[in-house]
């Protein structure tokens, strides 16, 4: 990736780049009244706080932290995870579990013991000797002690909360990244991937009316003693938007929440999707084996559709490289009259068009059904 790096291009208003000077002389360079110096090796690009952020021209050294799924994303961008030096626990379980530990192994090297009792731990960090590093924005704190270390901290955007549609948290997430490693090209036939998707689903469902739509809700995080959902203003209902189903919980929920079965029983979905940040299998309702709670009463479980989640590159729950597998995969659990791909071609012919990796039906099938131990949550 590192010839890549020294090709930078402007992409969109995610991203504003200010490029370095020559190679004897420094430069500054002021936005927001405030001046930051610039060597001839480094540059400055705006974060997703809006915040200036100076980085090495070839960054070859990048830790993530809260921003979970943020490593896929680099990898989506470069085709490389060799950078990835250092990621929270939580993503590297899901790393291990999943296929781009078979794509790219690299990505097993990545050192997780900067995070300490779910903190940063700066020293721990300092060790790795981190080029960059990315974080979710809603820690703040962290994000200026970080600064304040001297480490060059990106500040990510969970979701974009305003977007009625999936793909737009993603692609904010790569055109940040292109603008960072200059592979801008990779990333605009990501970005056109999606787009074509999402319109196919849009022309052939433009004419389904909302009451013909199937009822979805999403199960969040699960145990025989919580239950967690999804509403607006989270993945899920976006997903749901996007892929002709409507959200159970939207009217009475905002981001996530827990709730109680009453409640479960009175929106009585017609379809219940469970992330991979729960153990909880599609069985495990559907056998009702789930103690203190009778899942035997809702609709969904009564017909049978209760499907977990994949898990590719990344849990296709949150933004990954493999949102238009999931546009596809979704559509056709809504709506299967409408629908009828074959998934494991599917997901096939993308891994070999965009990663560029031979996918076997064991593999294939092993994305369709992941298992539960990427669920377990470290510290």
């Amino acid at each position: 990736m590192k010839n890549k790096l020294g090709l930078f291009a402007t992409t969109a208003a995610l991203a504003a780049i200010v490029a370095g000077c020559n190679s004897e002389d420094s430069s500054t360079t002021t936005n927001n009244s405030s001046k930051v110096v610039v060597t001839a090796e480094e540059r400055v690009i705006q974060d997703q706080l809006g915040r200036d952020v100076t980085i090495t021209e070839d960054v070859e050294r990048v830790v993530t932290g809260g921003i979970l799924p943020y490593f896929s994303t680099w990898y989506v961008a470069t085709n490389s995870t060799k950078e990835i030096v250092g990621m929270h626990p939580n993503s590297y379980n899901a790393a291990e579990n999943s296929i781009l530990a078979d794509i790219s192994p690299d990505v097993l090297k990545a050192d997780t013991s900067f995070i300490q009792n779910g903190e940063v731990n700066v020293e721990e960090l300092m060790n790795i000797q981190p080029q960059l590093y990315f974080e979710i924005s809603t820690v703040e704190k962290s994000i200026e002690k970080l600064t304040e270390a001297g480490i060059s901290t990106v500040a990510v955007k969970a979701i974009d909360a305003a977007a009625a549609e999936p793909l737009a948290t993603f692609n904010s997430w790569l055109k940040l990244t292109g603008s960072i490693t200059g592979t801008t090209e990779r990333v605009d036939k990501f970005l056109a991937e999606g787009e074509a998707v999402q319109s196919e689903l849009d022309a052939t469902l433009a004419h389904v009316a909302d009451e013909d739509k199937p009822r979805a809700l999403l199960l969040y995080q699960h145990s025989d003693g919580t239950i967690v959902v999804g509403g607006a203003n989270f993945f899920g209902n976006q997903w749901f938007n996007a892929t002709g189903a409507i959200d159970v919980a939207a009217d009475d929920v905002t981001g996530r929440k827990e709730v109680n079965m009453e409640q479960i029983y009175a929106w009585n979905p017609d379809i219940i999707y469970i992330t991979n940040f729960t153990e909880t299998q599609p069985e495990d309702l559907l056998e009702n084996k789930v103690d203190g709670q009778d899942w035997s009463q809702v609709k969904a479980v009564q017909e049978g559709n209760v499907y977990k989640i994949p898990l590719g590159i990344y849990r296709w729950f949150p933004p990954s490289g493999d949102a238009p597998l999931m546009l596809k995969w979704m559509a056709q659990k809504n709506r299967p009259e409408l629908f009828d791909y074959d998934m494991v071609e599917e997901i096939q012919t993308y891994y070999k068009n965009f990663y560029e990796y031979d996918v076997t039906e064991e593999q294939a099938d092993k994305i369709l059904h992941p298992s539960s131990d990427a669920a377990t949550q470290k510290k």
